[in-house]
């Protein structure tokens, strides 16, 4: 009998979702989907215009001293730039990626600025629902192919080694007969 636990592909059926106007009727909007990590929604002018999925245990009450935390913050910077591409502002006008985090984390943590979403009342749901379920696999079929590749390795050098064992013994051998002679 075959098995699987499913578990891993559900996620909560409610995420937290807090948003930053950044310049222009751009924004960034943060969702927290809890134990699986977050998604990083950029939106112009209410239109969704690119969505990253982050899988990370970073909790928003806890970001200070986390691995995730430079990963995390470049991509908010790389939607900053996206944003300011197209824009003609001075830099120091310019919001920074980690202020743009902190502020995302803190708006979470307070709880005043969050919106529920579920699959009823968000179309972004079901696209974070279903990103979420792949990315899971994208990692499962990750780590099989190491594992394969590693499998590989050892067999292609135990292959090797019996050859080269073989070979000293035949060359072994005919070393014996003609030393014989």
């Amino acid at each position: 009998m075959l098995v699987r636990n499913l578990d891993f592909l559900s996620i909560p059926k409610e995420f937290s979702k807090v948003e930053v106007e950044i310049y222009d009727k751009n924004s960034i909007a943060l969702v927290y989907i809890e134990n699986k990590g977050y998604s990083l929604v950029l939106k112009d002018n209410n239109k969704i215009n690119s969505v990253f999925l982050l899988k990370t245990d970073i909790l928003p009450n806890n970001v200070n001293d986390h691995q995730d935390r430079g990963d995390f913050i470049n991509v908010i910077k790389m939607l900053l730039d996206k944003i300011y591409s197209f824009a003609d502002i001075k830099e120091y006008e310019k919001q920074h990626q980690e202020h743009v985090f902190l502020r995302l984390m803190d708006m979470l943590t307070e709880g005043d600025a969050v919106e529920k979403i579920t699959e009823e009342n968000s179309n972004i749901y079901r696209d974070i629902e279903k990103g979420f379920m792949k990315l899971e696999i994208d990692i499962l079929e990750n780590k099989i192919n190491a594992l394969n590749s590693s499998l590989s390795d050892v067999s292609s050098s135990f292959q090797n080694t019996v050859t080269e064992m073989e070979e000293n013994t035949w060359g072994n051998k005919i070393r014996k007969t003609i030393n014989q002679q």
